[in-house]
């Protein structure tokens, strides 16, 4: 037979336990989550940059574009 005792003490033991293991869960994910963020940072950092917007070699001409028309055809949206 079971003392009530051990079955009170199992129990308190059991949803410490639980709490515990939230909180060590919670953590790991928080800590990872940062981790990423880190990651993310410093990928984007090393991001080459752009070109210059206007490359004096490869002007277009002063009178373009002379009119602007855009034509779709055989268009197919899903």
């Amino acid at each position: 037979m079971v003392d009530v005792e051990n079955v009170g003490l199992s129990l308190s033991y059991g949803l410490s336990l639980n709490g515990v293991l939230f909180w060590a869960v919670y953590m790991s994910c928080f800590i990872e989550n940062k981790m990423v963020s880190v990651e993310r940072i410093k990928q984007f950092t090393n991001i080459p940059s752009e070109p210059a917007w206007n490359i004096k070699d490869q002007l277009p001409p002063s009178n373009w574009p002379g009119q602007g028309n855009v034509d779709i055809r055989d268009l197919q949206v899903t």
